[in-house]
């Protein structure tokens, strides 16, 4: 009897890694329809939505990404992105450091992730969520400027659907 909680107690340990690996990153393959909401760079006031397709390809060790944003009046405007793990190191769009991690299963996990760079041409620094299900992925962009008293905003928000 033991030896049966002791196996169980071993699978669930397993199954509720907080690990992620390049095999989490497959639920991104394929094409996925969904809203961009943004905070314009001119003010820094006026939240933009734009309607956008992804499409992703894993390659066994990384995502690649076209994304196809519309401006309206037919205008599509593609830009490409990244996903890939490097020893300890998240790339996506950037180095990141994980903060932290929830991770049920291959298809269902979150990430919160931190970073320092440029937003609007000042210091900044970000913190990304990303919370994956297999029909649905919305990643989170917040940004803290390092000359300004005040708290995270929302730089943008990706949520896909299939």
């Amino acid at each position: 009897m033991k030896s049966v909680i002791t196996t169980i107690a071993i699978i669930l340990l397993v199954n509720t890694s907080n690990n992620i690996t390049t095999d989490h990153l497959k639920v991104f393959e394929g094409e996925w329809n969904g809203t961009l909401t943004y905070l314009n760079y001119g003010d820094d006031q006026t939240l933009v939505d734009l309607s956008l397709r992804m499409v992703a390809e894993f390659d066994g060790k990384s995502l690649k990404f076209d994304y196809f944003y519309n401006e309206g009046n037919g205008r599509v405007e593609k830009r490409t992105g990244s996903f890939k793990l490097k020893g300890d190191d998240i790339i996506y769009n950037g180095k990141w450091d994980l903060k932290n991690s929830s991770i049920t299963d291959l298809e269902n996990w979150e990430l919160q992730l931190e970073s320092v760079g440029k937003d609007n041409n000042r210091p900044a620094r970000f913190k990304k969520s990303i919370l994956v299900s297999k029909d649905k992925i919305e990643v989170t962009k917040m940004v803290q400027y390092k000359d300004a008293s005040g708290d995270f905003f929302m730089r943008n928000k990706h949520v896909f659907q299939r």
